[in-house]
């Protein structure tokens, strides 16, 4: 999963509707975009999302 992904699945298209939308801070958004997300909140994400959005499975068993 990727900051395109969320985006895609909460209908934003800008990073700060997306910071908005997740009550996260821009910052945040610029580090996962850089650096990715981390793997329990791509965890997180796909639960809430009852599975519409994946985690990265390489990601989550390192």
């Amino acid at each position: 999963m990727n900051i395109n992904d969320l985006k895609a699945f909460y209908k934003v298209e800008s990073d700060a509707e997306l910071s908005r939308k997740l009550n996260r801070p821009r910052c945040t958004i610029f580090f996962w975009k850089k650096n990715g997300i981390p793997p329990r909140t791509q965890a997180t994400f796909e639960v809430l999302s009852k599975g519409k959005l994946k985690a990265d499975l390489q990601a989550l068993s390192a």
